[in-house]
């Protein structure tokens, strides 16, 4: 976290905004703190690009998933702009810790099993986008933060309904992250399925393990060339022998020849889990291993934090109120913008 500049705002939507988290082609990410003691990442659209009705239909989407999508590996939704004239923004969970891109940048690779388990859980994660009815479109290590209860996936920004075309990718620009984006995302990127985030899940663990994603090139016209290119196989050098099979089929250019999301968890489960290690440790022990704090975090606050309740944690899928809380979901997906 850095100083917040003059031209900073002070207060967003009742957030007090202690501080600038980063910036990207959109906005700027502050550390803020709620009335509740809530810690928070808010992001606000650049003030040049607020009156853009395309960057604000990108954003609206982003708070309709969040809204949508329930899952303990998924950073949620605490706040956002309701007002359609004010600058638009959004508040999600504060994850202290470092990114995976950052953190394989400073310590090196992961070992297979701790890359097991961030397989699965990344997995549960997008099993909670793909059950949703959406996709996620731009998973990769510099989405996936390594916090202290363990990793969580960021940034919805280019979800898109799982069935039927969207309006999201345009003619004029290519929206997602080349390294980790599967051939058919660049050829027909408004025809995805859900086996286009399954190659976004395998790149991403691959960079975990061997520094390097699945193809590389001087400059991004050739990159895009070679992943489309199906005679050209992807790079796993260094992968570990008993992975190397699952992450190969992940990265497979025919969607067809990939596994599901949920044939892809139950191959790293078996992996987590050899030598009778049950995965809530293997979760525990690769939290406790990635959790990285630095001198510029946020600093740890004394005021009482208002921790915010999984309902699934805590109710029967079963009953009454379980039932009734995923149809109330379930109608707003089926109305939000994407």
């Amino acid at each position: 976290m850095t100083p917040l500049d003059r031209s900073d705002p002070q207060r967003i939507g009742g957030i007090v905004l202690r501080g600038r988290l980063g910036a990207g082609g959109m906005g700027r990410v502050f550390f803020g703190v709620t009335p509740d003691y809530e810690r928070v990442a808010v992001k606000v659209i650049r003030e040049d690009l607020a009156d853009r009705s395309e960057v604000r239909a990108r954003f609206a989407r982003e708070i309709d998933a969040l809204r949508t999508i329930q899952g303990p590996s998924i950073a949620s939704l605490v706040q956002a702009s309701e007002d359609e004239g004010e600058r638009p923004w959004l508040a999600v969970e504060y994850v202290r810790g470092l990114s995976l891109r950052e953190f394989v940048d400073l310590q090196g690779p992961l070992p297979a099993d701790q890359a097991a388990t961030l397989g699965v859980l990344l997995a549960d994660a997008l099993h909670a986008v793909h059950q949703a009815g959406l996709l996620h479109r731009d998973l990769k290590p510099g989405n996936v933060l390594l916090g202290r209860d363990g990793p969580k996936v960021i940034d919805m920004g280019l979800v898109a309904l799982a069935e039927g075309p969207t309006d999201l990718t345009t003619s004029e620009s290519m929206l997602g992250t080349p390294a980790c984006m599967p051939p058919e995302q660049i050829n027909t990127p408004k025809a995805v399925t859900a086996k286009a985030d399954v190659y976004a899940l395998g790149a991403t663990l691959l960079f975990a393990l061997t520094k390097h994603y699945p193809y590389d090139a001087a400059n991004l016209h050739a990159l895009l060339y070679i992943i489309t290119d199906p005679a050209k196989r992807p790079d796993l050098d260094g992968l570990p022998e008993d992975i190397t099979p699952i992450v190969s089929a992940m990265l497979a250019h025919d969607p067809a020849d990939r596994p599901d999301v949920g044939q892809a968890r139950a191959w790293f489960t078996e992996l987590a889990t050899r030598d009778g290690v049950t995965l809530p440790v293997a979760i525990r022990r690769l939290a406790v291993a990635t959790y990285v704090e630095r001198p510029s975090d946020p600093p740890e606050m004394d005021e009482p934090l208002r921790r915010r309740r999984e309902l699934t944690h805590v109710l029967n899928a079963d009953t009454v109120v379980a039932r009734l809380a995923e149809r109330l979901r379930g109608a707003y997906a089926g109305n939000a913008r994407f």
